[in-house]
């Protein structure tokens, strides 16, 4: 049994389930729904949440009829539990509400000290400390204990989970670099193989693989992961590997030796471009005294990102056009006639299986219920074989069953008709979201996220809300033309958009149109243009 009353200090942990921990024993943390509001509170400690975004982060589009009871409820059991030795009636200050929300002051959080460790590495590679760095590194990866906020699920946590999944990658390539300086080559390609199939949008991850195998005598190896990415980059996404990825290619195809980088002096380090100018990282410029990580500033050397050649254009793919697919309407039109009824809910299930949406399944189920309701009428009261009657539950099976058959076909029909959100379009947008995270550069020459242009590869439907035009805005669901225009001339007058949600911010859209269009927006950064 856990003592809750003990008054220690806390440390809570995202990456992987969320948990919280008083002096090293777990805290009871209660149900799913007040473990999914700390979670939102630890996304932004110290930081005021307002109850409506704990609200939709936590129910979605499916919110409770009193969110704001709801939410106090929560928070009142995650008082209890962090706070134990609290009068009931009395403030709390380490979950207080302020006029902005509610406000937790995490101290000591997992995801920020696997930041400051990250910090600490970076300075103590650019001093030339290359074995303290590789084990600070080691140590913040090792922090890791599952998947980021691991069983929460919803557009924000998912959102988060992938910034935090980008920063251990960014991790993983620092890692990786001090340890290829440090001349540990062969006990690096396991490790490595690993994280490129873990990561395969990772380039740098891959040119540290080559290094490491060329370096450990294993030439043909090396040029076959070059193979295998390059494969990859145009089956998925149809752009050749990047610059450092060709650069290291041509290297090992003459036979030269890669020398081990050595770490650079103190100094500023050059950061990425971004949509907006960033100072040089404060731990490049004191690396006496680390700040917290940052992996919109992080930029490892050398193996900093290059932008990609534009992309090789075979069949190119027309703009898109929402079609209707009519060979499943007229398939979803004659099932329930060609079976009387009894495959009614035929098309229902290929259609939850496909779009793997909750939905979907709602009418499939009311469907084998219908169905299920004819059988039970046949069966209850049957009449004789030789009657020339039928009992009245007969006469209500059979005219369940024939209102069965039109109503299915014509609602099967309309809603095959509807272009649905399929498991391989998902996936498709996933990917282009990390390519874009990864290389904003190759995004904007691929077309991520603008189905306006002719483009070899499929990206899911998504729409890019800083380069798309009004046209495609226009198209997207619950967005009108004004708005449309109201969106373009925003983002050219107060900047490019960093989140969909800034669509609600800048009072440009309504909120559940925000949460409901995000799966199908993305915000690649413009290219900064030099001053």
């Amino acid at each position: 049994m856990t003592d809750q009353s003990a008054s220690g200090p806390l440390r809570f942990e995202v990456l992987g389930p969320v948990r919280a921990f008083r002096e090293g024993r777990p805290v009871d943390l209660g149900p799913a729904k007040q473990r999914a509001v700390l979670a939102v509170l630890l996304l932004s400690p110290g930081k005021p949440v307002p109850t409506h975004r704990i609200v939709d982060a936590v129910w979605g589009d499916e919110p409770p009829e009193n969110g704001t009871n709801v939410v106090q409820k929560y928070v009142a059991g995650l008082r209890r539990a962090l706070d134990p030795e609290r009068s009931p009636r009395t403030p709390g200050e380490l979950l207080t509400l302020t006029d902005g929300g509610y406000v937790l002051q995490a101290g000591a959080l997992d995801a920020e000290d696997f930041r400051n460790r990250l910090a600490r590495a970076d300075a103590e590679r650019r001093a030339g400390h290359l074995e303290e760095a590789a084990r600070i590194a080691r140590d913040a990866l090792d922090l890791w204990h599952g998947e980021a906020l691991g069983g929460l699920t919803g557009p924000i946590f998912d959102a988060a989970r992938t910034r935090l999944v980008e920063e251990r990658a960014s991790a993983c390539e620092l890692w990786a670099e001090i340890e290829l300086s440090r001349g540990g080559f062969a006990g690096l390609v396991s490790e490595l193989s690993r994280l490129v199939q873990e990561f395969p949008l990772r380039e740098g991850l891959r040119a540290q693989l080559m290094i490491a195998l060329h370096r450990s005598g294993r030439q043909a190896e090396a040029l076959a992961v070059f193979r295998d990415a390059r494969e990859y980059l145009l089956d998925e996404l149809g752009v050749e590997p990047g610059e450092r990825l060709q650069e290291t290619h041509r290297q090992i195809l003459r036979n030269e030796p890669i020398p081990a980088d050595p770490a650079p002096p103190a100094g500023p380090a050059p950061a990425p471009v971004l949509p907006a100018p960033v100072s040089p990282s404060p731990v490049a410029a004191h690396p006496a005294s680390p700040q917290p990580y940052s992996p919109q500033i992080y930029s490892p050397q050398p193996y900093s990102p290059q932008p990609y050649p534009a992309p090789v254009l075979g069949i190119p793919l027309p703009p898109r056009r929402d079609g209707i697919p009519w060979a499943e309407v007229i398939l979803a039109g004659l099932i329930p006639v060609v079976t009387c009824g009894f495959g009614s809910w035929a098309w229902f299930a290929y259609a939850t299986f496909q779009r793997r949406a909750l939905r979907e399944a709602i009418p499939l189920v009311c469907y084998v219920a219908v169905w299920a309701t004819v059988i039970f009428l046949w069966l209850v009261d049957p009449s004789p074989l030789e009657s020339d009657y039928t009992t009245p539950s007969e006469d209500a099976a059979i005219l369940l069953q024939l209102l069965l058959i039109p109503v299915s076909a014509v609602h099967g029909a309309i809603l095959a008709a509807i272009p649905g959100d399929s498991r391989q379009a998902r996936t498709q947008r996933y990917m282009a979201r990390q390519f874009a995270m990864i290389n904003p550069d190759g995004a904007r020459q691929a077309g991520i996220g603008r189905p306006d242009l002719l483009r070899t590869f499929d990206d899911g439907g998504l729409v890019d809300l800083n380069h798309a035009p009004v046209p495609e805005l226009a198209r997207l669901r619950g967005v009108s033309p004004i708005e449309a225009h109201h969106i373009a001339l925003d983002r050219y007058q107060r900047g490019p958009f960093t989140s969909p949600d800034e669509l609600a911010q800048r009072g440009l859209l309504p909120a559940r149109t925000v949460r409901r269009l995000t799966p199908w927006l993305v915000c690649v950064p413009p290219e900064q243009t030099a001053l």
